[in-house]
């Protein structure tokens, strides 16, 4: 199955406010990069400009932190397990 990168209208409001989609892709993208080897990942599109927001892969555990922050918030303890799992792979 084909990951999609999330597109959002604009950087800072947007990408706060959706940030369940955001963190969707980041895990999605880091798993993907994990088991094709590659040291970066496209997190998000900005929309009629062909900018993506990328995380490279020294930035990955930290924002993987803040997604675990997230759903530990949100008591989505699934989405916990998956994380944390990603991280050990890290």
């Amino acid at each position: 199955m084909t990951r999609r990168i999330p597109i959002f209208d604009g950087f800072d409001e947007e990408l706060s406010y959706k940030k369940h989609q955001v963190y969707e892709s980041l895990i999605k993208g880091v798993s993907e990069a994990i088991k094709t080897d590659k040291e970066l990942i496209k997190l998000c599109e900005v929309k009629n400009s062909g900018v993506y927001i990328t995380v490279e892969k020294p930035e990955w555990k930290q924002s993987l932190d803040s997604a675990l922050e997230y759903y530990i918030s949100t008591e989505e303890y699934e989405e916990c397990t998956k994380i944390k799992n990603l991280i050990n792979k890290l």
